[in-house]
């Protein structure tokens, strides 16, 4: 599977997650994570690794609640919690940043509210997976679970997990050439099948078409 994250999710800055509102889910994760190495307040650059964790997250989610069987490409989620956004100025790591991140990934999709059985296979994967790792990680995932059991009601809007229309702008900021390694087959046969909805697929296709037609004289490689 191979996403364009630039198509799926709007990054947000630290303020869009509303961490200064106590009823946002948000403010108690970043409560959570101003406690826990690597992004506690003495840290280098707490603020830019907790917007890019929680980036991660959202993305994630938005892009699960589009697949079916989402639990079956878990391992390929986990490296993009496990890894930092290349354009970050931090560089230094954040231990156990992939179960951290899945951890967000779990409570989100908690909050969401969406039970159907494959979203639910996919938080049974994050859960098993992060407490057989060792005892430490166990703490992670119940460290989280317990502050999100017994905090106040809280919420999340629509505009963090929710399926994104595609846009012209959208589309701009795309380059397929470096997304799929100039044109190649199967990645973007991996991209275009991303999209089920027809309308979706054609909008990639044709665009990926015009591109094509800018750079070089082959035929649409797929």
């Amino acid at each position: 599977m191979l996403l364009v994250r630039q198509l799926l999710y709007k990054e947000k800055t630290l303020d869009d997650f509303d961490i200064d509102n106590d009823e946002s889910v948000f403010k108690l994760f970043f409560d959570l994570f101003l406690n826990m190495d690597g992004t506690r307040v003495t840290d280098v650059d707490a603020d830019v690794k907790i917007t890019d964790m929680f980036n991660d997250a959202c993305f994630i989610c938005n892009t699960v609640i589009q697949l079916k069987r989402p639990y079956m490409h878990y391992g390929y989620f986990y490296k993009i919690a496990s890894c930092p956004t290349p354009n970050v100025r931090h560089y230094d790591s954040i231990p156990f940043r992939g179960d951290k991140v899945m951890c967000l990934v779990y409570f989100l999709l908690e909050e969401h509210g969406d039970n159907c059985t494959d979203l639910e296979r996919l938080k049974n994967t994050i859960e098993t997976d992060i407490k057989k790792r060792n005892e430490e990680n166990n703490d992670c995932f119940e460290y989280f679970c317990k502050a999100y059991d017994n905090s106040a009601p809280t919420y999340l809007t629509d505009e963090f997990v929710v399926k994104l229309p595609i846009t012209d702008d959208d589309l701009k900021r795309v380059c397929w050439s470096d997304i799929s390694n100039d044109y190649d087959k199967q990645c973007l046969k991996d991209i275009v099948s991303f999209w089920r909805d027809p309308h979706d697929r054609n909008l990639i296709i044709d665009d990926i078409e015009k591109e094509i037609k800018r750079n070089m004289e082959d035929e649409l490689p797929f």
